[in-house]
């Protein structure tokens, strides 16, 4: 497969991997989780019947089995032509495995009528899964031009980056667990919280996972903003990554404040939910960029000590 077929394969699984993460959260917005109450098929048959909660369990399931073969296609790519490189036959290999998990996991949440910790665990190894394309997608774009860029200066961008991407994992997973305990719609306002005013005092448990959200997105802004300064003076793709994540998150503050004031449609918490698994992808996109860097872009002096190593080394192990 040639790089340029091969990057189209592995960006539209990102794509995908994204719109099934915005329909698995309009299947909860709905309620329609188990508007097919079997699994693998619909009420016992493979075409569901004509109810809407059904449709759109099932347009999930038909986004899901998309996915699948766009995740096991892009593998098999990976594994007959770029073979020889690790990094990427590492994330094919993971990216599987982390299918089948989701996959299981999207069975027994069926077959277990939605329990939270189940439904948690589906939505973090859909993230999981998101970030392992995204980071394939990063490293094909680079193909044979990938060095790896090592300087002092370098690794503190890089750590900044992993505390931001863990940061911003941890606040996706909470949120999926706010939806499901039924919190999401226990504050009526924004950006305090009318039944409980004062965080972790007034108000019930309801109120104290809200609150526990909106601070932990509070945290997040700081650490892309942070992020978004230490990118600040890298190469032009990164810059322009910093500034898609501190867009992204404006939008995504936005979105969650429409959710109150939009009475909690349904447009309004998918839109929060995929603009979070975006920032999550940018995240992952821009952390392999800054680890995968174009010696031309680096070519200005840094720090003593700086190197480069090519992907050959790499695979190599040197």
């Amino acid at each position: 497969m040639n790089p340029r077929l091969y990057r189209t394969l592995a960006a539209t699984t990102v794509v995908a991997t994204l719109l099934l993460i915005a329909v698995g959260a309009f299947v909860r917005t709905t309620g329609s989780g188990l508007g097919c109450p079997d699994w693998p098929q619909c009420h016992g048959a493979w075409v569901p019947p004509l109810e809407r909660t059904a449709i759109v369990e099932y347009s999930h399931r038909t986004v899901a089995v998309i996915v699948s073969v766009l995740v096991y296609g892009l593998a098999a790519a990976t594994y007959a032509t770029r073979r020889r490189d690790r990094a990427l036959v590492q994330l094919a290999s993971m990216s599987v495995i982390v299918l089948l998990v989701q996959a299981y996991l999207g069975k027994i949440t069926v077959e277990r009528e939605l329990p939270p910790w189940v439904v948690t665990s589906h939505m973090s190894t859909a993230l999981l899964l998101l970030a392992a394309v995204s980071a394939m997608t990063a490293i094909a774009w680079r193909d044979d031009r990938r060095t790896a860029v090592i300087t002092p200066e370098r690794a503190s961008v890089l750590r900044t980056l992993l505390v931001a991407s863990v940061v911003t994992y941890v606040v996706l997973i909470w949120g999926a667990y706010v939806v499901k305990t039924g919190a999401g719609t226990s504050c009526i306002s924004w950006p305090g919280c009318s039944a409980a005013p004062t965080p972790f005092v007034d108000g019930g448990l309801a109120q104290t996972i809200q609150w526990v959200h909106r601070l932990s997105v509070v945290i997040e802004g700081a650490v892309l903003g942070w992020a978004a300064l230490a990118l600040r003076r890298q190469a032009p793709g990164l810059q322009r990554g910093a500034w898609a994540l501190v867009w992204l998150y404006g939008a995504q503050v936005l979105v969650g404040a429409l959710n109150i004031w939009t009475d909690f449609s349904a447009a309004a918490r998918v839109t929060h939910l995929a603009l979070a698994a975006t920032i999550w992808a940018v995240l992952i996109v821009t952390t392999v960029a800054a680890w995968y860097g174009e010696a031309s872009e680096d070519a200005q002096p840094t720090s003593a000590g700086a190197r480069t190593r090519t992907h050959e080394e790499q695979s190599a192990g040197a």
